[in-house]
């Protein structure tokens, strides 16, 4: 992103905050992983949910199964009460954002437990037209991807792909 865009992104790692962080407001795109576990309090809700209502962005990464689905919906019915999680498809900008990504190629199935993976977006408004303000990466582990492409431990045609929806949320984030 540094050598494609005047973005200027940070690269000496990143920076871990809690939910009710007031630091949060100074980051466009946070991340959020596997939160099959996520509980939050009042505090935290409230800080996560301005931020998002303010233009901010939340990536849900590391994820499978139904449970964890619904245990993330319930957590997004706290933040943003009355918004649906609804089910994205590959025509929907952020898969065309920055890389043009075809159905097939984010269709990567989570790196240990398998599976298709599938997409999920809470929009502004719940106008599918609207700002996109948190996506969801179901039976998906696109960090985990990322993470481990210098090893060996996953194919490089699938951490590429990881590679390019991770900046394409960046840049949708950043853009819209």
């Amino acid at each position: 992103m540094d050598a494609l865009t005047t973005i200027g992104p940070r690269k000496g790692g990143g920076n871990v905050l809690a939910m009710d962080d007031p630091d949060l407001f100074k980051f466009p795109v946070a991340y959020l992983s596997e939160p099959g576990g996520w509980t939050m309090n009042q505090v935290e809700a409230d800080n996560l949910s301005n931020y998002l209502r303010k233009g901010g962005f939340l990536i849900i990464d590391d994820m499978g199964g139904r449970r964890d689905l619904e245990r993330t919906r319930q957590g997004l019915q706290i933040l943003l009460p009355g918004l649906r999680l609804e089910r994205l498809d590959e025509n929907h900008p952020i898969f065309d954002s920055f890389f043009h990504l075809e159905q097939e190629n984010i269709e990567m199935p989570h790196p240990y437990r398998g599976g298709v993976a599938s997409y999920w977006g809470v929009f502004e408004d719940n106008d599918p037209e609207g700002r996109l303000m948190v996506i969801v990466n179901h039976d998906n582990d696109i960090g985990d991807y990322m993470e481990w492409s210098d090893r060996g431990f996953v194919p490089i045609a699938l951490s590429n792909e990881a590679y390019k929806l991770g900046v394409n949320y960046v840049v949708y984030a950043l853009t819209h």
